[in-house]
């Protein structure tokens, strides 16, 4: 049997503008801090400069206060920031350090003003978790990378999705073993709607994800399990965005490896071989790579590149004569992005990633009893190609813009190994009384 599948998504230019009002509309791709500057006794200090800078914002964003002494900065990318309250009547210069910022999240970051002639740094030591957003009534999780690199999980994004309530395993995984399209409060993964670098990467042909990435690639991952709004939508389950890292005006990155050999995995019992397909006898695997970002130009032109070829192998045991099979499976991901400061109001982001998945050789896991052997391998093509274009523009403290484009590619071939041979997907078994099931 041969069977050849190409499928093709096109996410369409989008335009999404928000007025921030009484409940602030935020982009799917960026935060938001907002808070209140006071005086020491307690009153509104009107018309001071806040200004908001950290590593992920490729140029400080500044505002002014309003009468009651409030701020509001918006479009930030997700990550850690400094909010600096310039010196003015009579006041010094205060800062607030380590505020968080989440996607799709409004943090707030008070500051208390000091006495002119005196400084004042608060640093918020408790960031265990995101604070809580009161702008907005969606369910849900945001973990950033600097939390689930240090998590004892599989080391892909899709590993990451049960970490919110209601959504637990579905037990699908890939070609490698790792945990895919979770359910969410029940519903199946084709019900879900997963988003990286705002491209939509659901599946149009089978559903699920159609796309994958490492943990050394991804900024932050937001899971939305209800109440989110139909900005995002195209979902009867829960929503997965993720970002993925950008450069910085430092040279930043990181080399990586890590590898099991098949003597570390316990090898099957002969008791468990089923009757009809194969049994899991151990695997090996290779999986190493290295990222980095910087600067091109400082405070305007940043990259960030990323490298992370995956090798496993598969060993079965068929229920012909515990005949031992492999297949190999490799996927050589891979991302990139460039971060554009046009100015301090708009920022433009253009961005790649990939994750082209092979897998040769013993295919399905079926027996095949009294068939040739040859007749079950071949080849699986699955992943793509992503490729996303967002503009990110403040044009007043309330009225933001979101202005994107993507693409999504993904394939779906089943190849025999030879091409004059047939690859044979059905599931053989053998029965007790002799007989035969097809």
């Amino acid at each position: 049997m041969k069977m050849r599948i190409f499928t093709m998504s096109l996410l369409t230019l989008c335009l999404a503008l928000f007025t921030a009002g009484a409940a602030l509309a935020q982009s799917a791709t960026t935060g938001s801090i907002e808070g209140t500057v006071t005086d020491p006794q307690g009153g509104a200090v009107p018309n001071a400069t806040v200004t908001v800078s950290g590593a992920n914002l490729i140029s400080s964003q500044t505002t002014t206060t309003d009468d009651e002494g409030r701020y509001r900065v918006l479009n930030l990318p997700p990550g850690r920031y400094t909010v600096t309250v310039g010196a003015t009547a009579g006041f010094g210069e205060t800062s607030k350090n380590d505020v968080e910022v989440n996607l799709s999240k409004t943090s707030s970051a008070d500051v208390q003003v000091q006495i002119a002639g005196q400084t004042a740094s608060v640093t918020i030591t408790d960031t265990s978790g995101a604070a809580v957003d009161v702008t907005s009534n969606t369910s849900g999780t945001n973990v950033s990378t600097e939390q689930f690199s240090n998590f004892p999980t599989q080391r892909t994004v899709q590993s990451l999705y049960t970490i919110a309530p209601t959504v637990t395993r579905s037990g699908l995984r890939d070609a490698s073993g790792r945990d895919r399209d979770p359910s969410v409060a029940g519903s199946s993964g084709p019900e879900n709607n997963y988003i990286l670098d705002g491209v939509t990467v659901s599946d149009p042909a089978f559903g699920g994800s159609g796309a994958n990435l490492p943990f050394e690639f991804v900024q932050e991952v937001q899971v939305l399990t209800g109440a989110y709004g139909a900005d995002i939508g195209k979902s009867t389950g829960g929503v997965f965005n993720v970002i993925t890292k950008s450069g910085s005006n430092d040279i930043r990155g990181d080399v990586f490896g890590y590898f099991t050999a098949k003597s570390f995995v316990r090898e099957v019992k002969t008791s468990a071989i089923p009757r009809t397909g194969a049994a899991p006898n151990g695997f090996s695997e290779v999986d190493a790579g290295a990222d980095i970002g910087g600067p091109i130009v400082k405070d305007k032109l940043w990259f960030f590149a990323a490298f992370n070829p995956q090798r496993r192998k598969n060993y079965s045991l068929t229920q012909t004569f515990l005949q031992e099979v492999n297949n190999k499976v490799t996927t050589p991901f891979y991302a990139g992005k460039l971060t554009w400061g046009i100015n301090q109001n708009h920022t433009f982001n253009i961005s790649t990633f990939g994750d082209f998945t092979t897998q040769e050789g013993h295919l399905f896991g079926f027996s095949g009893f009294g068939a040739d052997p040859r007749s079950f391998r071949g080849k699986i093509e699955t992943g793509g190609a992503n490729y996303a274009a967002r503009l990110n523009s403040t044009f007043t403290p309330n009225f933001i813009g979101e202005f994107s484009g993507g693409l999504h590619f993904q394939r779906a071939n089943t190849l025999p190994e030879l091409a004059d041979q047939t690859l044979v997907t059905d599931r053989f078994a053998v029965l007790r009384g002799g007989a035969w099931q097809l």
